[in-house]
């Protein structure tokens, strides 16, 4: 009897054994795949899984010889980083943040802005506010309206590829939609051009969209899920060091002007 127990206690801990040998062959090769991966993205640049906000900071000049008398321009682009999260930190909602992740994948060069169309992309605007308010507010500085919109410079614009959250005072946004006047503004790093593209399509598009919603409501039709950027009042540090600036290699970029129609 005591021979026949001992055969079964056998058979049940070699199984257990095998089971638990297997589990974690199984781990460490899932392991091995997600550092596979991951480190695949950093050769690629992509680095979508991550969520950055940067803010825009614009030196005004005035046009004298070349320009209306008083034109103003951006003569100074300075980005800076006001923080980043994890993707699934900064959208928790498990399905929405699959969304912006499949919209981050279908950016062009010539439309880096990710849409915000639709019911999804609404959520998706109200999560990301609060992921600015939440790192931004009560900030002890002066008060502007600054529009916000997520977009991705995929691979042709950009070595480095996050989710970034654009931050730009709407005065100085307004300053791009010329592309004479987005085409002499230096910038703190080569790379910046890819930024400046975007902030060129931004304007333009902010500026459509702002007059759709004033004559919808000019005409008392509802604005629902027409907006794909927010306006949003915030406190932000506009103090910066004197980091030297250059022009933009705009030779870089020569495809996408092209195919953008810019040159």
């Amino acid at each position: 009897m005591f021979a026949n127990i001992f055969e079964e206690l056998g058979w049940r801990g070699g199984g257990t054994l095998a089971g638990i040998v297997l589990g974690g062959l199984i781990g460490w090769l899932l392991g091995r795949w997600r550092r596979l991966r991951a480190r695949r993205s950093i050769l690629l640049g992509d680095a979508r899984d991550t969520v950055v906000i940067h803010h825009h900071l614009v030196e005004v000049g005035t046009a004298a010889d070349d320009g209306p008398a008083g034109q103003r321009y951006p003569a100074v682009l300075r980005i800076r980083a006001l923080g980043q999260s994890e993707l699934n930190r900064v959208v928790p909602n498990g399905h929405l943040a699959a969304v912006l992740l499949e919209r981050a994948f279908e950016v062009t060069a010539r439309d880096t802005l990710i849409s915000m169309e639709g019911a999804e992309g609404s959520f998706l605007l109200e999560t990301l506010t609060g992921f600015v308010c939440d790192r931004v507010a009560n900030a002890p500085f002066e008060h502007d309206f600054y529009v916000m919109a997520p977009c991705c410079e995929p691979q042709e614009l950009a070595e480095h590829q996050p989710i970034a959250i654009l931050l730009i005072s709407v005065s100085d946004l307004a300053l791009f939609e010329l592309w004479t006047n987005c085409r002499q503004v230096r910038v703190e790093h080569g790379s910046d051009g890819a930024r400046v593209l975007t902030l060129s399509a931004m304007a333009q598009r902010f500026r459509a969209e702002q007059e759709k919603i004033a004559q919808l409501r000019q005409g008392g039709q509802r604005t629902k899920h027409i907006e794909t950027m927010y306006v949003l009042d915030l406190a932000l540090d506009k103090r910066t060091a004197p980091v030297a600036t250059k022009p933009i290699p705009w030779g870089r970029f020569e495809g996408v002007l092209r195919q953008m129609n810019l040159e």
